[in-house]
């Protein structure tokens, strides 16, 4: 069974706003743009999109994606000072080796009679 429902002391110019709102999105008539209305409002639960579940779900979607850029800047930054660890690494390694040639090298000339 449906029921009716009468709204008094509508001022003229949200009456007016409303009909020009059916004609934009094409309803059929305003009485289908009004229930399609109270639809969305029960869809709601009777609430705005702010105060709705969804922009709850959203908020948590905006914090969540925070959280996940926070954690991937600290680990672009621990990359880049692992990187910077490994080149110091890197170099050390290869002052290390060049000594060791130069140790041999005066080992070696020690061994065939040049300076001690």
């Amino acid at each position: 069974m449906t029921k009716e429902i009468k709204i008094r002391s509508i001022p003229e110019k949200t009456w007016a706003q409303l009909h020009m709102i059916a004609e934009k999105y094409e309803y059929p008539s305003f009485n289908e743009f009004m229930l399609a209305q109270l639809q969305r409002i029960v869809e709601n639960d009777g609430l705005d999109l702010y105060d709705n579940k969804f922009a709850e779900t959203l908020a948590d979607i905006k914090e969540q994606q925070a959280n996940i850029l926070d954690h991937l800047l600290k680990n672009e930054i621990k990359l880049l000072a692992y990187s910077a660890k490994q080149d110091i690494v890197e170099e050390l390694t290869i002052d290390w080796l060049r000594f060791m040639d130069d140790v041999d090298a005066l080992a070696a000339e020690r061994g065939a009679g040049g300076r001690s």
